[in-house]
């Protein structure tokens, strides 16, 4: 349940259980009395000791696994997981690489490896050199302009045309691979699994609460756990809720669909949720034991979930977030066009220096052979 002030200075209370509860009260003329508790810690002590002593009916609050108290009918398998910053863009001079996959690579010396051995097998007597028949398939490949071709047979004419064709096939995708890359961006190895989490350069905060089911957690390796350190409530709640990316969370699932909910704008999300669960509970509320009207009210949750109205209210409560200034809408930094800088040609400086180096060596050598000749 949220807790706000308006910009009217009033006191303001939200949330999807809230407007779960508060509306089972409307609709049967009931009375609302809400009592807050900032420490987590004491909530189940309190919770437990007040629906006892029958002091209050329900706690706005999912059951957690080890009170020991009445609940309503479960309606779903809530779920503990855990929030990982999204993986870094990687540096803009790697796209020009990127789309030279391994199927690629093979596209590219199986039509070389062509154009050599039909334009040596065409040439028949008049056989010439293999540096001529490499440079020949290359200069097909890349579009580049070469010396006036002569056909021997019309089998080279065919060559020249396979060549060309393959050429034209593979630059045209290597364009729209790398068009595709640069809209969609490219990013480093993502965090997939617990495991590998193990690696990641960052560190887990918790508050005490959260601190005592996370460390008998089972799935999660150890090395996570040792690397988790305690915050206190204000200092979580106020990282998270800013989804500041240098740490990771543990959060329910309720509670991770409205923060993740703040990022549904931008091009590249700043967290993902790790797809295994760390614990697992049931959807219940805490009630009084012998609450005379238990029955209406889980016929009441039961159909509220059943119909969507219970995904509906949820929603409405991370809009409510929004609204009170709690969550925020994070929207690109940069909405508009961004020229490329120096570092997205690195790549290429590096291969025409390479290049142009190559042929320097190449005309130093044929020049030195010209003169010892």
């Amino acid at each position: 349940m949220l807790y706000y002030t308006n910009r009217k200075g009033q006191h303001m209370h939200a949330g999807y259980m809230h407007a779960v509860m508060l509306e089972f009260i409307k609709r049967y003329n009931g009375t609302l009395n809400i009592l807050r508790f900032k420490d987590h810690l004491s909530i189940g002590h309190i919770a437990e000791e007040m629906l006892a002593t029958k002091r209050i009916d329900f706690v706005c609050h999912p059951k957690e696994p080890k009170w020991n108290i009445s609940g309503t009918v479960p309606l779903y398998i809530l779920k503990d997981y855990i929030l990982v910053p999204h993986a870094q863009p990687i540096a803009s001079y790697w796209y020009f690489a990127q789309p030279f996959t391994r199927e690629t690579w093979l596209a590219l010396i199986a039509i070389v490896a062509y154009g050599i051995i039909m334009f040596y097998v065409s040439s028949g007597s008049e056989r010439s050199e293999f540096g001529v028949h490499l440079l020949s398939s290359w200069c097909h490949l890349l579009f580049l302009p070469q010396p006036r071709v002569s056909f021997i047979n019309w089998q080279q004419s065919v060559i020249h045309f396979i060549l060309i064709l393959g050429g034209f096939v593979l630059t045209n995708m290597y364009i729209s691979v790398l068009k595709s890359m640069l809209t969609s961006g490219l990013f480093e190895p993502q965090a997939n699994t617990l495991e590998d989490l193990i690696h990641a350069p960052y560190r887990l905060i918790t508050d005490k609460y959260y601190a005592v089911y996370f460390k008998n957690a089972t799935s999660v390796p150890d090395e996570v756990i040792d690397n988790a350190f305690v915050v206190p409530t204000d200092e979580l709640d106020f990282n998270r809720a800013n989804l500041n990316t240098s740490f990771m969370y543990i959060v329910y699932e309720d509670r991770m669909d409205g923060l993740l909910y703040q990022q549904h704008l931008l091009k590249a999300p700043r967290f993902k949720r790790m797809p295994e669960s760390i614990m697992d509970g049931l959807m219940s509320i805490p009630v009084a034991s012998s609450l005379p009207y238990l029955n209406m009210l889980n016929i009441y949750l039961s159909r509220i979930f059943e119909y969507g109205i219970f995904h509906k209210m949820k929603n409405d409560a991370y809009m409510s977030a929004i609204d009170s200034g709690l969550y925020k809408l994070m929207r690109n930094e940069d909405d508009g066009l961004i020229p490329y800088d120096l570092n997205f040609y690195f790549f290429p400086i590096v291969l025409w220096g390479i290049g142009l180096t190559c042929a320097g060596l190449s005309f130093l050598l044929e020049l030195l052979r010209w003169r010892m000749a």
